[in-house]
């Protein structure tokens, strides 16, 4: 196929927004609320733009976590524990996934948008302290919350990186840049599942996908670089601003309707 000056413009957007969008997922979360609606904006149905954003966010995510990992911030035992639940979560989720049409696709994703900021911005101590050390095995509320987790992620995923973060912190106590490391992995599990679901269904346009795979492995790394160097409150005055950020575009997009 012959590429003209429009469409090495399309692609180069989509490289970028690749990449910003995969920079703000490695360090905090949210950044699908910045690439779905773009995509959808340039005519791309909603369901066939939920399954192409994933697979640059596998690649950021993948990124990002080895790149963590490598320095030693993944903790391997947590992530072990929480594997089984997340596959679990994943495979009912996918089930679900696959039979959504574009307008019940757009309803969720506009009420799970609300409820993100929400929970983004709660307390540490709403829910109980964070436990001092990690649990030595995995506990039923973990199993049960990681694989309630994992549906959602699997289905929607917008916003999963805040939710993710949550749901980490609270059970491990661990650093902010270890619970990244552990919501990167974690993440591209049920995404893998997900995403071969989709592309099983034809919903990924592959070439617009392999723009921002390209994209997304550049702003993983970068996000990852970015997390060893700054440390921890750098990581968590991120994740204020991209909760406040989130905030701010659903009041314009309500206002603006």
């Amino acid at each position: 196929m012959e590429l003209d000056a429009a469409h090495i413009t399309l692609y180069a957007a989509y490289f970028v927004l690749g990449a910003v969008v995969s920079l703000i997922n490695s360090i905090a979360g949210g950044g699908s609320t910045l690439s779905l609606p773009i995509m959808i904006f340039l005519g791309m149905p909603a369901t066939v733009a939920n399954g192409t954003n994933r697979i640059g966010l596998i690649i950021g995510n993948f990124s990002s976590a080895f790149n963590l990992a490598r320095h030693g911030y993944l903790n391997k035992r947590i992530f072990f524990q929480l594997l089984t639940p997340t596959i679990l979560g994943a495979l009912l989720g996918a089930c679900f996934l696959v039979r959504i049409g574009d307008k019940m696709f757009q309803a969720i994703l506009a009420v799970v948008i609300c409820l993100v900021v929400v929970m983004s911005n709660l307390k540490k101590d709403v829910l109980g302290k964070p436990p001092a050390t990690p649990p030595e095995k995995l506990t039923l509320k973990g199993a049960l919350g990681f694989f309630a987790i994992a549906i959602y992620g699997c289905i929607v995923q917008v916003g999963v990186g805040f939710v993710q973060i949550f749901g980490l912190t609270r059970y491990t106590g661990l650093a902010p840049i270890q619970i990244n490391a552990l919501k990167n992995s974690l993440t591209n599990v049920f995404l893998a599942v997900s995403t071969f679901a989709l592309g099983v269904t034809g919903k990924i346009n592959w070439p617009i996908a392999v723009f921002m795979a390209g994209g997304a492995w550049v702003g993983g790394y970068f996000g990852s670089f970015l997390q060893r160097k700054k440390g921890n409150k750098f990581i968590q005055r991120f994740i204020s601003i991209c909760s406040i950020g989130m905030a701010i575009a659903l009041v314009v997009d309500l206002i603006a309707k």
